[in-house]
């Protein structure tokens, strides 16, 4: 019999069961859906070099990119293979078993996760609804209860924001009394916006505001706005202590090559991200329109996705993706303080309004009336 971690039998993983790439229009994957610019990724391919792949890689070139980008200093960041494994640092410097994990119900997998592989105890405060709000604008998570939450055996605070799954945003500001009490007792918090790109005031994120307090730290990534899920590339900033601390667990190469000239070239021309930003963000707004008129429930938010449902808790829907080879999406969420088990959520990017499927869904005569 091999010796191995026995508490490992009881943690599910979730696996990618096929490639997604071969699908136009990939609805489930919250990832950019359209191409880049031709010209950027023509001069991108110019650039590449067979040295990219043959040495070892060299990240302070983005490393500065970034500290610019924010107006930060260098050792203000933290260079990760996408977000997750930023996330997954934290563990290894603040977690230890038997304490506890604070976040939020519903919040990303993974922090649920990690905290069962350092065997913390994972708590969570749940949403609540506000009944002088329609469904689609009432959720929220209660800050009063998250700080009453918080003890002594408090290892490590996760706050997705904007929340992933749910979408809605706090700003910084509505964050002071959790960094303020946080920092009064040394407990490290972890603001996670891979969304935050997303959200039109950009002084209402955290990474300025969290620079302030000696412990919270903001990790952000290349995966949702900047477009570039493939290339896993992340980063956390934070003072220099916390980064110090994060870079003990770095590995000896953080991300490829490739992937660091990919981000520098992607920062070096950043107005196209500003420009998928804006157009993802009015065309959300366009489907939420479309999709209520034509009697659907939605729930907009932060990010870049909605989440739709109907009366029949979206059977219809369903048939008529699946009349489409080239749309790949997932149905089956949940939302609090909702009974139905179908919720669908569609990302959204620039011109998915003006597809046939869209058209189907909302103003054609195949769908019938909701």
């Amino acid at each position: 019999m091999i010796k191995y971690k026995k508490y490992l039998d009881d943690i599910v993983r979730y696996e990618v069961d096929k490639d997604k790439s071969q699908y136009k229009w990939r609805l489930d994957q919250s990832e950019r859906i359209t191409e880049f610019p031709k010209k950027f990724w023509d001069d991108w391919i110019d650039s590449i070099k067979q040295t990219d792949f043959i040495t070892y890689p060299y990240v302070n070139q983005l490393k500065t990119r970034l500290s610019e980008h924010y107006k930060v200093n260098d050792k203000n960041v933290f260079i990760t293979p996408g977000s997750d494994i930023g996330i997954r640092t934290m563990f290894d410097v603040f977690v230890t078993p038997g304490s506890e994990v604070l976040s939020t119900f519903p919040c990303f997998p993974m922090y649920e996760v990690y905290s069962k592989l350092y065997q913390a105890r994972f708590r969570q405060v749940s949403y609540e609804h506000d009944s002088d709000w329609p469904q689609e604008e009432g959720l929220y998570w209660p800050i009063d209860v998250m700080l009453d939450r918080i003890n002594e055996n408090t290892s490590l605070i996760i706050i997705a924001n904007p929340n992933n799954p749910i979408g809605d945003f706090k700003s910084s500001h509505e964050m002071k009394e959790i960094f303020e009490k946080t920092q009064e007792m040394g407990i490290p918090v972890l603001i996670d916006e891979a969304y935050a790109e997303f959200v039109e005031r950009q002084e209402d994120t955290c990474i300025e505001t969290g620079l302030l307090y000696d412990n919270v730290m903001t990790s952000r990534t290349f995966s949702k706005a900047k477009g570039a899920a493939g290339v896993r590339v992340g980063y956390v900033i934070s003072n220099k202590f916390m980064i110090e601390k994060l870079m003990k667990f770095r590995m000896m190469h953080e991300i490829t090559g490739p992937a660091a000239k990919f981000a520098c070239h992607i920062l070096d021309n950043y107005k196209i991200v500003e420009d998928y930003i804006r157009d993802t963000n009015f065309e959300k707004c366009r489907l939420i329109e479309y999709f209520k008129k034509a009697g659907y429930d939605v729930i907009g938010g932060y990010c870049n996705w909605i989440h739709i449902n109907s009366k029949d808790d979206n059977e219809q829907l369903c048939k008529i993706l699946d009349e489409y080879s080239d749309v790949t999406y997932k149905a089956g969420a949940k939302i609090p303080f909702d009974n139905r088990k179908n919720w669908l959520r569609m990302t959204v990017g620039p011109n998915l309004s003006k597809t046939d499927f869209i058209k189907d869904l909302t103003i054609n005569d195949k769908i019938i009336k909701l």
